[in-house]
């Protein structure tokens, strides 16, 4: 089993959820640009702490909510973050396995990991590193999680380590060595974490007992006796408002000519309720076609004060500069400025533009002046029959009381008895409510009790595997090599052979030259997948290493295949060649790990039971597809 599984992602639709699951081995996502593709490793990303996500228009209209179910150290759970809103607490659920449902288990902040209430701090708590600082900051989930997400921005990096950085580059190095148990003071920094735990387990033990000491003196119980009871409450409570609706409905209070009034009563309030809804769209309808007139008026105005401006300035021969005062020659040409003397012809063409788009516009506004008159005499209709409605409905309400008077229906102290039953039963459902949520919170806190110690156990494990087996860097970076140097090989291209794992900067090199000397953007994305695969080979082994044992990698083909411009990449063969190392690595390994591949399109070698999700013109067109729901 992998150390972590991510078993299902579903995108919560304001109508319809979008779901895609996963298995172990190799999973792989095709289909056209546009179609959701990358989207669903983005949201996996997202569920699992990025601080955000990119804006997708189409998720944004049809979803409200992210939802991931994984399993981690064989714990599952259920990570929910709100879409869009990416400082909104992060809900967790934990799988029952008795009820075989999720339950809430507590709610999380997005936040640094130092803080102990951050998603951060519980998933870096559910693999056992606890509090690991490494550059004076805590080492956080997203730090391995680095390890084994790929981007498309990214395949082609090179920078891999954050080597341009050098702060950057040594936090990445201390995770590598943390991921391959060879750094240095994990075992100091666990031990110390061990410590910091227990007081805190220790401390939230405390505030346990303080509960369950109040449960025990008010004899609250338990929660299996607590939910039968609420059911035959329930049970009860249903029971007797059928026989409620029955007495209604058999035994009508009045005589038939009442039952006749009080239905003619409804079927008016109905008429009338349906009268003034159409009143009142009518009258929104009217006051949009008013703003509609206001703004013809104001273009028309517009209109008016632009041709008023020009010409009649042009009417006056100036004989001065109205700025300095000297004097200006006379001009008496139409189509010259008076002032000036520059060509006004094209203005005259302009100012006869606007008289035309001034007349278009004076005819709308007249044609929607009569338009809003035919709407308001809708209007005024439906004033008159809601006025005569509610002359009518008052008419037989009346007429339905002066029958009413006087009589004693024999089934009303019936049906007040049963009015109080039920609501002697509701006050008891309420009082059941009240002290089932104080149970159920009980058991999530002593279910969070039992993640801190599980959390502690992990520790342990982990101080106890260091403290007699910590590995030693060099072996390490000779097999990481050796495996990387094979993965090189397997892709077919014969300028990168000889590859080696540096053991002081853990950066990949090919015939001496670091794989970002190469200059070649087909060769370093070789080089890059080689290099994650080779991690995840190596590190598959639980008991010695610390990686996630999960890969995802978006779009393996750039910069290789026949579209490519570098003509040295642009074999077929080459992209096959990654494919198939893939499908080889799941035939060998697929048990022990889980890669998740996004690109666009596959060889037709690929096994059919690894295509997980395929976006074609032809069957399902993209993640958020209604017409398929």
């Amino acid at each position: 089993m992998t150390r972590l599984y991510i078993e299902a992602l579903r995108l919560v639709g304001k109508k319809n959820s979008y779901v895609v699951t996963f298995k172990q081995g190799l999973n792989y996502i095709s289909g056209p640009t546009s179609t959701g593709k990358t989207s669903i490793l983005e949201m996996i990303d997202y569920a699992l702490g990025s601080d955000s996500h990119k804006s997708y228009i189409e998720i944004g209209e049809s979803c409200t909510d992210v939802e991931l179910e994984i399993q981690i150290e064989s714990k599952k759970y259920r990570i929910t973050r709100k879409l869009f809103e990416f400082m909104l607490p992060i809900r967790v659920d934990e799988w029952n396995q008795e009820t075989e449902t999720y339950k809430y288990l507590d709610t999380f902040e997005f936040d640094v990991p130092s803080n102990e209430k951050s998603l951060s701090s519980f998933l870096i708590n559910k693999l056992g590193l606890g509090n690991i600082k490494i550059m004076n900051q805590n080492l956080s989930f997203r730090d391995i999680f680095k390890f084994s997400y790929l981007k498309q921005t990214e395949v082609d990096t090179e920078d891999l380590m954050g080597e341009s950085i050098w702060f950057k580059n040594n936090k990445r190095k201390s995770t590598f060595e943390i991921i391959f148990n060879v750094y240095d003071d994990m075992l100091a920094e666990l031990k110390a974490t061990l410590k910091e735990k227990t007081v805190e387990k220790d401390n939230f033990k405390l505030q346990l007992e303080g509960v369950e000491k109040f449960i025990s003196t008010t004899d609250i119980g338990n929660i299996a006796t607590y939910r039968s009871k609420k059911n035959e409450i329930k049970d009860r409570i249903l029971s007797l408002n059928d026989e409620l609706t029955r007495v209604k409905n058999d035994k009508v209070i009045g005589n038939e000519t009442t039952r006749l009034l009080r239905n003619e009563v409804v079927k008016l309030k109905q008429e009338l309720k349906a009268f003034i809804e159409q009143k009142l769209d009518q009258d929104e309808y009217i006051e949009k076609l008013r703003l509609l007139l206001n703004q013809y008026q104001n273009d028309v105005d517009k209109c008016k004060m632009i041709l008023l401006g020009v010409p009649e300035i042009n009417k006056y021969n100036f004989i001065v500069c109205p700025n300095c005062l000297k004097t200006l020659k006379e001009r008496n040409e139409e189509t010259h400025c008076k002032l000036c003397g520059s060509d006004m012809s094209s203005e005259i063409s302009d100012l006869l533009q606007v008289k035309k788009d001034m007349s278009s516009l004076k005819s709308r506004h007249t044609e929607l002046k009569k338009h809003i008159s035919v709407e308001q005499a809708k209007s005024d209709t439906f004033d008159r029959k809601i006025s005569e409605k509610n002359k009518e409905l008052a008419e037989k309400e009346g007429e339905l009381e002066h029958l009413q008077q006087g009589y004693i229906n024999p089934y009303i102290e019936k049906i007040e008895y049963l009015n109080f039953e039920m609501g002697k039963f509701n006050r008891q459902l309420h009082e059941l409510d009240f002290n089932l949520q104080m149970l159920e919170e009980h058991e999530r806190l002593l279910k969070l009790l039992k993640n801190k110690e599980d959390d502690l156990s992990s520790i342990r494990k982990n101080i106890g595997k260091i403290s007699t087996d910590q590995n030693d860097k060099n072996e390490v970076t000779k097999e990481l090599s050796t495996v990387f140097n094979n993965y090189l090989k397997a892709f077919h291209f014969p300028k990168l052979d000889f590859g080696y794992i540096d053991s002081k900067t853990y950066l990949p090199y090919v015939r001496g030259r670091k794989y970002n000397d190469l200059g070649s953007l087909g060769g370093v994305t070789l080089i890059v997948i080689a290099y994650y695969l080779a991690i995840l080979n190596v590190t598959l082994d639980t008991d010695k290493y610390y990686h996630l044992n999960l890969l995802m990698i978006d779009s393996p083909r750039k910069n290789l295949g026949a579209d490519v411009s570098q003509e040295e990449f642009r074999d077929e063969e080459i992209f096959n060649s990654v494919i198939k190392t893939f499908i080889e690595f799941e035939q060998e390994l697929g048990e022990s790990m889980q890669l998740i591949v996004v690109n666009n399109g596959y060889p037709d070698f690929v096994p059919k039971d690894d295509i997980r999700v395929e976006f074609d013109p032809n069957g399902r067109i993209g993640l958020i597809d209604d017409a398929l729901h």
